[in-house]
């Protein structure tokens, strides 16, 4: 018999009752594969984090810290619906499958930027994307729906960068002369897929072959891929531990303005500090792992404000003095936990009315619409990365003031970097490049007097 119906589709348009009617994957497979997504999401994660100090290309960089952030919340989701499935938040952080443990070992044996690449975006993201496609084709679309919701979302994403990787991929191919590299590249592809074949794949359902027909590991010894000193790639001809002499407050608003996105340029080096937070503050939470990526992601969208800032005039920002001071000189003095309490109170510094709200007065003084938005964006952000820090490092150092101790006794070691920086000669840089290439550019809609309003030093 029939089942009468309205001509509004049915099942909330999900799919058809035929499509329904079909067992698909059980709860305990589901799990199971959801796990294993945990595991990989979570290392795809860290290993870009661990990476990140030691990649010297620019654009790598910026794309790590939108990959490595989407994979955390990959990861999140993935493990909130494990929690929905009848299983416990328990061993979320465990290897679910040692064979997937060597092949991430692999992966982290990386000899360079390219190398890496290749593996991460061209071998295990492209797999990990199959592994999704075949896992929404063969699961029910009405039982298991918000396992299907996240993953179309995740696609999305995953898609998006793997994109980027090829495009990456053949772009640093083309820079490099070496004849023999397109070999080497398709043996390390072979080499990482021999290691997936091994873990049963994605799923860890296939077939695995025999342990002796494996090639041999690379990762016999630690890798070294964690870095404390940040790199730059041959573009940028200067590299130095502050970014100059501040303009002072009777400067033009104009040039402060411009002052102030070079700032946003120079936040790289933050983005630098938090990744290797991210890849050696272990044994935390997953939430704490979350919390960093998503500040890092920030971090570098600030510094990509000033890129945009400067490309919108035709400068060529690599030309600029770019400073590492900021992460080099934490990242190799002090303790993970230490690094990040200077950079909370740096951060928290910024929330008076002479910090981030004053960036933004300054740039609505200088009636530019542009720097307006940004400051005010990068604004909010730092809000919450005060918040950030303040949620994790109470529980490390248990109170507000034995953090506000690790700052200040950082703070004049620090400072006095720089200053052995500025007494070196060339650091005086701004003037001559302002008044080149920037002073008539850019005065939207006008400029206010000098001297109003005061201006203000983000201490990075």
């Amino acid at each position: 018999m029939r089942t009468s119906s309205l001509s509004a589709p049915s099942l909330a348009g999900l799919c058809t009752h035929v499509q329904a009617a079909v067992a698909g994957l059980s709860v305990d497979t589901t799990v199971m594969r959801l796990r294993r997504y945990v595991y990989l999401k979570s290392q795809a994660m860290l290993l870009m984090a661990e990476r990140f100090n030691l990649t010297p290309e620019w654009e790598v960089k910026g794309a790590f810290s939108l990959h490595l952030w989407q994979d955390a919340e990959h990861s999140s989701w993935f493990r909130r619906r494990v929690t929905e499935m009848r299983t416990p938040p328990h061993h979320l952080d465990k290897t679910p499958d040692p064979a997937l443990e060597i092949l991430v070992q692999e992966l982290r044996s990386a000899n360079n930027t390219l190398e890496f690449l290749t593996g991460l975006y061209g071998v295990l993201k492209t797999s990990v994307a199959a592994a999704f496609d075949a896992h929404l084709a063969q699961s029910n679309p009405l039982t298991d729906h918000p396992t299907r919701r996240l993953l179309v979302m995740v696609i999305a994403e995953e898609r998006a960068q793997i994109a980027w990787g090829e495009q990456a991929i053949a772009a640093l191919q083309r820079a490099d002369s070496n004849p023999g590299l397109a070999a080497s590249l398709s043996a390390w592809r072979d080499h990482l897929n021999a290691y997936l074949v091994a873990a049963g794949g994605i799923h860890g359902e296939d077939e695995r072959p025999a342990a002796e027909s494996l090639p041999g590991r690379r990762a016999t010894t630690p890798p070294q891929t964690i870095s404390q000193k940040p790199r730059r790639d041959a573009r940028f001809p200067r590299v130095w531990n502050s970014r100059g002499i501040v303009p002072a407050d009777d400067r033009p608003v104009h040039e402060r303005i411009w002052w102030m996105m070079n700032v946003r340029l120079q936040e790289m080096h933050v983005s630098e500090l938090v990744a290797s937070v991210l890849a050696e503050w272990r044994d935390q939470p997953w939430e704490f792992y979350h919390d960093l990526a998503r500040h890092l992601w920030d971090e570098t969208r600030h510094c990509m404000l000033g890129e945009v800032a400067f490309a919108s005039q035709g400068v060529d920002f690599t030309k600029m003095p770019s400073h590492t001071g900021f992460a080099a000189y934490p990242n190799a003095a002090l303790p993970p936990a230490d690094r990040y309490a200077f950079l909370w109170g740096i951060e928290q510094g910024l929330m008076g009315k002479s910090g981030k709200q004053a960036e933004v007065a300054l740039a609505t003084a200088g009636r530019n619409d542009l720097a307006t938005a940004f400051q005010d964006y990068d604004w909010a952000d730092e809000v919450l990365h005060a918040q950030i820090g303040r949620r994790w490092l109470e529980k490390h150092y248990g109170t507000r003031a034995a953090m506000d101790e690790v700052y200040q006794r950082v703070r004049p070691a620090y400072d006095q970097m720089k200053a052995d920086d500025l007494a070196l000669p060339g650091r005086d840089w701004w003037p001559t490049f302002y008044e080149k290439h920037l002073k008539d550019k850019a005065q939207h809609h006008g400029e206010s007097p000098v001297g109003t309003p005061p201006g203000t030093d983000s201490g990075y």
